[in-house]
């Protein structure tokens, strides 16, 4: 039952670990990728979910549990049946090419950062995603990593943070 709650972050492969890998803020404007997961929250809203969140960005919504959203399963999954063609690539898994390119995408964005003067950045792990820096020491909020983080944007994988998205989850994490 909670598995299909979760169901719709697990298929953009979203981080079970940290909330806050999952903001950012790579463009003004918003992307059919941000479109697809508002236009999915308001949906899901519109069709008995009344406190589904709204992403904080261009990624999924946090992780909320049935309870948490105040709905039985049955009415979590027929909402999220009648929404899920909102979700990006229709809430299906990516395909093989789809994850070759993110993980090529995140490998760019590893080797920026390093070049950007933070050597211990980690390069993605064999599931093509960046590990969460914070275990391998890195500050996400010292001003090295700021400047490399916005100098390398054009290659950020949308979970992770942007500095104004990282900033905003410190803050109100007490961090």
């Amino acid at each position: 039952m909670l598995a299909s709650a979760l169901v719709i972050v697990a298929a953009c492969g979203s981080s079970p670990n940290r909330q806050v890998a999952r903001l950012s803020t790579n463009a003004a404007a918003p992307s059919a990728h941000e479109n697809g997961w508002l236009a999915f929250a308001s949906c899901m809203r519109s069709s008995g979910v009344s406190s589904y969140p709204d992403p904080a960005s261009n990624g999924p919504p946090p992780k909320e549990s049935l309870e948490q959203l105040g709905v039985s399963s049955s009415r979590f999954e027929a909402a999220q049946s009648a929404c899920r063609h909102l979700l990006p690539n229709g809430g299906r898994p990516p395909s093989r090419a789809e994850e070759q390119q993110v993980t090529a995408e995140a490998l760019r964005f590893s080797e920026c950062v390093r070049s950007h003067g933070v050597p211990d950045f980690p390069d993605p792990g064999s599931d093509g995603r960046i590990p969460d820096p914070a275990t391998v020491g890195v500050d996400q909020g010292s001003p090295k990593f700021q400047a490399a983080n916005q100098a390398c944007r054009a290659y950020r994988p949308p979970y992770m943070p942007s500095n104004a998205a990282y900033n905003t989850y410190a803050r109100s994490h007490g961090s």
